[in-house]
């Protein structure tokens, strides 16, 4: 989660270049250096989600442990909560496209309604 909300705050900020190797790299944030500062202004809205999710994780975790749950019971608690995780990046990289779809469609339309002068 620290990681990730690193990586994610980096890139908002434009501090991380877009790369191969980090970072959200669906086609449309590696599309243009806007693209990919927009899409992960996007998902950088959602880190509070995985900060609560990884505090969630970390008391219920304890908890089971602690009132000696079964082993297929604390299996279950971090399947569940791990599902969550996979949830929240889902609906990260998705607002991330999105941003950086409509970032490219503002630099199109910028392009297009100049208009050069004749004469």
């Amino acid at each position: 989660t620290i990681l990730m909300a690193g990586v994610t705050s980096r890139a908002a900020s434009g501090r991380l270049a877009r790369n191969q190797w980090v970072g959200i790299r669906t086609p449309s944030t590696m599309r243009s250096d806007d693209a990919w500062v927009a899409g992960h202004r996007a998902a950088h809205r959602l880190i509070p989600l995985y900060v609560v999710n990884a505090v969630v994780v970390c008391v219920a975790l304890l908890v089971g442990v602690l009132c000696a749950l079964s082993v297929g019971g604390i299996m279950f608690i971090g399947i569940a909560l791990f599902a969550t995780f996979t949830g929240i990046s889902i609906c990260a990289a998705i607002a991330a496209g999105r941003a950086a779809r409509s970032s490219e469609d503002n630099d199109d339309e910028r392009a297009t309604c100049w208009k050069p002068r004749h004469g």
